[in-house]
Formats: C-alpha cells, structure tokens, sequence
C-alpha cells in the first residue's frame, strides 16, 4: 500500500517523512492525467501526491501546430512534455505526481475556463488529498511574450511603447493572484503550497557578445541594451507581484521557490545556454539542460521542507 502524508501543516509532513485561453464551457467528466510516480525508487521512503498547476515553463511547451493546436508527437494537446515536473528527485520522498500545466495558460485557465476540448479545470485535479501544490503562473497574464517580441524586433520606441500598453494588464496580476492563491489554498486544504518564479534566461544589459547572438537575434532584429533593460524591468515587475501576491494572502501553507538565479551562466546568448533560442524547438523556453537545472533547484526546495520541518520539531 502506497505510503502518503497528511501535509496539513508543515508539521505532518516532516512526522512521516522522518519514520501547478478561453474555451468552451466547463466539462466535470474530462480525465485528470496520471498521476505517475517521479522520484527515488526508494520503497521505504514515504509518498507524496503532487500537483503541478501552470503554464509552458512547466508543461515543457512540446512544438506543436499553432493553425490545429495537435502537438506534434505528444499526446496533449496542453503540450505536457519531461519538463522539470518529470524530473524532481527530492532524497527524502517520492511523489505521485499529476501534471495538469498547460502550454499558454493564464490564470483564468487554472480557475475559471479549461483551455483546450478534453482538458480538465487545473484546480479540479486538487483535493484533500493533495500533499504539494507547484504552481508556476503569470508570465502570460501580464502580457510578458508581447512586450518581448516588440523589444526583440522592433526599435527602442517600440519597446518603450509596448511596455507602457501592457501595463494595465500587468498591474492587474496582482489581484488575479491573490485570488488564485487563495482559491488553491481552499481545494488543496492539507496541501503545502510552492509558488515556482520564472527563472531569468535573457542576457543582461551590457552583456558580451549580444551582436553576434543568434539565438536572441535574427537579421534585421534589433534589440538592444535599452530593450533588454526595459525586459529586465518587466521581468522584475511581475516577479514583485508574485512576491506581493502571496504577502496579500499570509498564509503559512504558501511559499514561494525563487529561481532567478537559476540559469545563472547559462542564459541566453551564453556558450551552453539552458533555453532555446529563437531557432529552437521551443523558441524562448528552457531546453532539455534547463528543465533538469530547474528540476534541481526544486528538488532542494522540497528536501528543505523535511530538514525545516525537523529543526522545529527538535
């Protein structure tokens, strides 16, 4: 019989474990995917059920046919993929895990509207019996992919002006956020609940070797380092949002896993970058070398639940 953990609190964790547009409407009878055990293969450790909400930085965003949405040799049409959700390898648990992120959701997607004909509500796949949220939303709420191909393709005026016309709708991520949270604390009402950030894959401004980056630039694009600072700045606004967000909420279940510095000498334009570039089978996602970074990185963060958890406990 599969082990699991209460996870109510931090507390029931760490005892057994020591001994995360648009559509039709709604349909309640569509399959929730998996769950598919990840992790060690240690039999002795405990189980826990994970639930994986979000977007294409944890769906993998598999290619697929823009006209038809059918990926191209992947069976979701949600373009599910072995992103770093596949990947975790925490040393004190295994996880069931049930991967419901999808490619070019926004939040609505996860609460108000399934996104594609077959697909579930993502927080339909929450219960009582969630152990783990991860949820990694909001790059496509505050409208980050417009203000980047203007930035990346246009002048330095354009850039500036795509910023400022996305800017309503950025600003209104932090109430949609706080909402979502909340909504997720509620269907998940023993689970610990991790916030993933988006890792910063782009060049900083001022970086070597940005003209000759083929991967960020194409003939005739024009980024610059003004662009990249004005990127850089919305890339910062949204992740003070999400920060904002879960201060709003104050909730002891919520945490947050920053990555910013998870692609740290391997952005974009660098010698062995973790995302693809503007010629790769994802433009502008983490590859195969990233998701397992990221994979890491979150690995860590759950193992430090168990030693937080135990410290308390002494």
């Amino acid at each position: 019989m599969r082990k699991r953990l209460a996870a109510g609190a931090l507390a029931g964790l760490i005892v057994a474990a020591l001994g995360g547009v648009g559509g039709p409407a709604l349909r309640f009878d569509a399959p929730i995917p998996g769950p598919i055990l990840v992790g060690s293969d240690d039999a002795s450790l405990p189980t826990l059920n994970l639930v994986v909400l979000g977007d294409s930085y944890a769906s993998a965003a598999l290619p697929f046919d823009r006209g038809t949405l059918q990926v191209l040799g992947a069976p979701s049409v949600c373009a599910r993929g072995p992103a770093w959700p596949r990947l975790l390898m925490p040393t004190n648990m295994r996880l069931s895990l049930t991967h419901v992120s999808c490619s070019g959701a926004v939040v609505a997607d996860l609460v108000d509207r399934r996104m594609r004909a077959g697909e579930i509500l993502q927080v339909q796949a929450l219960s009582a019996e969630t152990d783990i949220v991860m949820l990694g939303i909001g790059g496509n709420d505050a409208g980050f992919s417009e203000v980047f191909a203007a930035c990346r393709t246009e002048d330095a005026a354009a850039c500036v002006a795509a910023g400022e016309r996305m800017k309503p709708q950025a600003a209104a991520l932090s109430g949609t956020l706080v909402r979502l949270y909340r909504t997720v604390l509620a269907k998940a009402p023993n689970a610990i609940v991790i916030v993933v950030m988006y890792a910063d894959s782009l060049p900083a401004a001022g970086a070597p070797g940005l003209d000759a980056c083929s991967g960020l630039r194409a003939p005739g694009d024009s980024i610059s380092d003004a662009d990249l600072a004005v990127l850089a700045e919305w890339g910062t606004d949204i992740a003070d949002r999400v920060r904002g967000a879960i201060t709003t909420v104050n909730d002891p279940r919520l945490r947050v896993a920053d990555l910013a510095d998870a692609f740290l000498g391997h952005r974009l334009c660098d010698p062995e970058p973790y995302q693809w570039g503007r010629d790769g089978e994802i433009p502008f996602h983490p590859n195969a070398a990233g998701h397992a970074a990221l994979a890491a990185r979150l690995s860590a963060v759950l193992d430090a639940l168990v030693t937080e958890g135990a410290a308390a406990h002494r």
